[in-house]
C-alpha cells in the first residue's frame, strides 16, 4: 500500500459495497454535476462506480453528494453494523473494522457483519482477512451472491485468477449482475489467436490513447524481465493495466491510494498525461513491483516489506531513507517494524512518511545482509504461508527482534 501512501491506493473495488448508496448526484466545488449509481469515499477520495466503471475524485473537489430519494440507502438492523457502516462513509475504516470484530465475537453468525468486515479488510488491504470473512459468511448461507461475490474480489486481490472466476460464477448463478458478469468476462484468458506469451493485458477505462500505452507497455515490459530476473520469480499469469484516461493524474508526493491501485489489476490515472513522465515512469514500477509481490506471497506480506519492496524497485534512493532514520535510531526512537505490518492508513498523517522510510530502509537492510536471493527466500515464505515471525528466520536467519536490532545499529553506523 509508497511517496505513496498506500494499501489503498484506497481502492477502486467494483463491487458492491454496503456503504455504497445507489443512485446519487455528486455535486463538485466547479458548480459540475455527475449523476453516479454508486459512490463511497475511501479517505481523501470519493470514488463512484457508473455503467460499470468506477471513477475517483479527490474529495477536496467535491461540495456534495445528494442520494436520490427513489432509492434510499439500506439501513442495517444490527445496531453495531449500522455504527460500523456510517464509520466507514467518513472513512473510518480502522476504527469500523473494531466495531465489527467485536460484534462478531458477541454473535459470530452475524451476515451482514462479515461481509462488512470482507468489504473493509478489502481497503484496508488486508485480502486475506477479507477472504476469511467471505469465506465464513458463505458458510452461514451458501445461497447469498454477495458473500460469493466478496470472494471473488478477495481472491482477485491475491492473484487468484481461478478462484475469483469460480466465486464470480457462484454469485452469478444465484443473482444476475451485469457489473459482476463485466469483471468476469475482463477475467477471461485471452481468445483464440491472441499470444499466448502476453505478460500485459491492457484496457483503457475511458478515451483510448494508443501512443501512451505503447510507452507504458514498453515500460512495464522492460520492468517485468528486470524485476524477474532480481526476485526469482515472475506472475504466472498476465497483469492487467487499466489506464484511467478519464481520472486526473496526481501530482508528486500525493498518497498512492489517490494513484494507482494493484487489486487484480494495475490501476493508473493518467488523464492529462500524453507522454511517458518521471513520475508516471515511477508509478508504473511501483505498481507493477505491488503485483509481483503480491502473486508472490498470495496477499500474506506485512505492509513494509511490501512497501519497501516496491520503493526499492522503483528506484527510490535507500541511503537518503537510511539518513532520514539515523537522528530516530539515536534517540531509540526508530519505529519497531513488527508494528508496520498493518495498512499505513491506519497511522497518523505524520507519521506515514516514517513508514515508508522505514520500509524502504528495512528491506534495504534485508539485501544488505543477504543480497536479493535472501529477499527472494522472504517473500517465498511469505507466499507458503507462514507468518512473518517465522518467515525472517527462515528466510535470513534472524528473528524480528535481532533483525531490528541488527538494522538499528546499522543506522547508527
Amino acid at each position: 500500500m509508497h511517496r505513496r501512501s498506500r494499501p489503498a491506493l484506497g481502492a477502486l473495488f467494483l463491487f458492491l459495497a454496503l456503504s455504497a448508496r445507489a443512485g446519487d448526484t455528486i455535486v463538485l466545488t466547479n458548480g459540475r454535476v455527475i449523476q453516479a449509481d454508486r459512490t463511497w469515499f475511501e479517505g481523501a477520495q470519493l470514488y463512484y462506480e457508473k455503467a460499470g466503471a468506477v471513477f475517483g475524485l479527490p474529495r477536496s473537489l467535491v461540495k456534495s453528494v445528494e442520494a436520490q430519494a427513489t432509492e434510499p440507502a439500506v439501513r442495517p438492523a444490527d445496531p453495531d453494523v449500522a455504527r460500523a457502516l456510517e464509520m466507514t462513509r467518513t472513512g473510518q475504516d480502522s476504527e469500523a473494522l473494531r466495531v465489527l470484530r467485536a460484534s462478531l465475537q458477541r454473535e459470530p453468525r452475524n451476515l451482514q457483519a462479515l461481509q462488512l468486515m470482507a468489504e473493509v479488510s478489502m481497503r484496508l488491504r488486508d485480502f486475506r482477512g477479507a477472504a476469511d470473512a467471505a469465506a465464513r459468511a458463505i458458510r452461514l448461507d451458501e445461497r447469498d451472491p454477495r458473500s460469493h461475490a466478496l470472494l471473488g474480489d478477495a481472491s482477485l486481490a491475491q492473484g487468484d485468477w481461478r478462484g475469483a472466476a469460480s466465486a464470480y460464477r457462484a454469485s452469478l448463478r444465484l443473482k444476475p449482475d451485469a457489473a459482476l458478469q463485466k469483471k468476469l468476462t475482463e477475467l477471461q484468458p485471452p481468445q483464440a489467436g491472441a499470444s499466448s506469451g502476453a505478460l500485459f493485458r491492457l484496457r483503457y477505462d475511458g478515451a483510448v490513447n494508443e501512443p501512451l500505452g505503447v510507452a507504458v507497455l514498453q515500460l512495464l515490459t522492460d520492468a517485468f524481465a528486470e524485476y524477474g530476473r532480481r526476485l526469482g520469480f515472475s506472475p504466472p499469469e498476465p497483469v492487467t493495466v487499466i489506464l484511467q484516461t478519464e481520472t486526473d493524474f496526481q501530482v508528486a508526493g500525493t498518497p498512492a491510494w489517490a494513484e494507482g491501485l494493484y487489486d487484480g489489476a494495475v490501476r493508473i490515472p493518467v488523464k492529462g498525461v500524453e507522454q511517458m513522465t518521471p513520475h508516471l515512469r515511477g508509478l508504473l514500477r511501483h505498481e507493477l513491483a505491488h503485483s509481483f509481490v503480491t502473486s508472490r506471497t498470495g496477499g500474506n506480506c506485512p505492509t513494509w516489506v511490501q512497501e519497501g519492496v516496491a520503493q526499492w524497485l522503483e528506484g527510490s534512493d535507500y541511503a537518503r531513507a537510511d539518513q532520514s532514520l539515523a537522528p530516530r535510531a539515536r534517540k531509540g526512537a526508530l519505529p519497531a517494524l513488527l508494528t508496520l505490518e498493518a495498512p499505513f492508513q491506519n497511522l497518523a498523517p505524520a507519521d506515514v512518511p516514517v513508514a515508508y522510510a522505514a520500509s524502504l530502509s528495512g528491506v534495504a537492510h534485508v539485501l544488505r545482509l543477504r543480497r536479493e536471493e535472501g529477499l527472494a527466500r522472504l517473500l517465498a515464505a511469505l507466499g507458503d504461508g507462514l507468518p512473518s515471525e517465522e518467515a525472517l528466520p527462515v528466510s535470513i536467519g534472524l528473528s524480528y527482534g535481532e533483525f531490528q536490532k541488527s538494522w538499528e545499529q546499522q543506522l547508527l553506523r
